[in-house]
């Protein structure tokens, strides 16, 4: 409150006592009233706030908000869920990053597609706690197969981002019907000349090449000689899986030999394969070869000797005078060591000693 000092001051007496006390009196009154008039409006102006005086700081409007200063950071702003097989939803992850000091409220979450959701439907408010994170699922369900689009949108009380778009894409597919497939790597397997009695081995690769399991129930082979290993029937390989078969061809007799290696399957197409087998057994022998002595000219031929790996008793095998320096030995047993030594013979049918031994081992 302004207070106001009024004095009085002594009037000159020439002038004092020639004017009406009475009158005086009114006057002063009438100022005194102006006075307290103009207290009271000055009063009324500061009631009611400073809106029309300067210098009185300290009286501030009180405001309110509901706004906060967090910030909240949404990553990524946008997925691509590509192709999605209707039926089989697909699920992403949203990251909701609040790096401030004062929590967000998110008061909605709302998808433009219906085909894009998110989990937590209708549990809003969320709020997201300072310097936390908190994560949110978006799941693609496609009804038919075509490309779909949208956009999720989150809003929330941060003055940073009150409003955040994440865009939304995806691919419906239809699934196709499994089937299994059997591929065989070779439709004839041929091993060649085979000498008597010695086996030769190659392989067969069985591969499931359909979208489903596929099932060997059996495997069968025909023709003389030719065997079979490396796996056991009923057998099933899931996609892409393979099973290697063992294939031997011993021949028990000289001459051509074919067969066929017959495979069945619950494959879609070509549930029987039938792989064709040949080959041709000779005769087992041992080739021997040596070089004539520096007086040839003389010699007539040689005799060939041998013995097995269980005696020292050397026999000759040829039943005249071999000419050539070379010997077939085609009476030899499989898996059995020989020995042999070579004698050369002149014309007058005397024999030379023993050339050196050479050994040999069949398989």
């Amino acid at each position: 409150m302004h207070m106001f000092k009024i004095s009085f001051h002594k009037a000159l007496k020439s002038n004092r006592a020639t004017r009406n006390p009475v009158q005086y009196r009114s006057n002063f009154l009438g100022r005194l009233g102006k006075i307290q008039a103009s207290y009271f409006v000055l009063g009324s102006i500061l009631s009611s706030g400073c809106i029309a005086l300067t210098g009185c700081g300290g009286l501030v409007p009180a405001t309110t908000s509901s706004a906060t200063a967090g910030s909240l950071t949404v990553t990524p702003t946008s997925i691509a869920f590509g192709s999605v097989t209707v039926g089989s939803p697909a699920t992403s992850n949203v990251s909701l990053v609040n790096a401030s000091s004062n929590p967000v409220v998110i008061s909605q979450i709302s998808s433009s597609n219906s085909l894009f959701s998110y989990d937590g439907a209708g549990t809003v408010p969320i709020t997201v706690a300072a310097n936390s994170t908190t994560n949110l699922n978006v799941q693609f369900a496609p009804s038919a197969a075509g490309s779909a689009s949208g956009q999720l949108t989150i809003t929330s009380n941060s003055l940073v981002t009150p409003s955040a778009t994440i865009q939304l894409t995806g691919t419906g597919v239809v699934a196709t019907a499994s089937t299994p497939g059997l591929t065989v790597n070779s439709s004839s397997v041929s091993f060649g000349n085979v000498a008597v009695g010695t086996p030769s081995t190659q392989s067969l690769t069985l591969t499931s090449s359909g979208t489903a399991a596929v099932t060997v129930s059996a495997a069968s082979l025909s023709g003389t000689g030719f065997t079979m290993s490396g796996a056991t029937f009923p057998l099933t390989l899931n996609p892409s899986q393979t099973a290697t078969l063992s294939l031997q061809f011993e021949p028990t007799v000289t001459g051509a030999a074919t067969g066929n290696l017959t495979i069945t399957s619950n494959a879609a197409s070509n549930s029987t394969d039938v792989v064709a087998l040949s080959g041709t057994g000779v005769p087992l022998e041992v080739d021997l070869t040596w070089s004539a002595p520096s007086t040839s000219d003389s010699i007539a031929g040689y005799n060939i000797y041998r013995a097995a790996s269980s005696t020292s008793s050397f026999a000759r095998l040829n039943a005249s005078v071999n000419s050539p320096a070379s010997f077939m030995d085609s009476t030899v047993t499989a898996g059995t060591t020989y020995q042999y030594y070579v004698t050369s013979v002149d014309s007058a049918g005397t024999e030379s000693t023993p050339s050196n031994t050479a050994t040999v081992a069949v398989p």
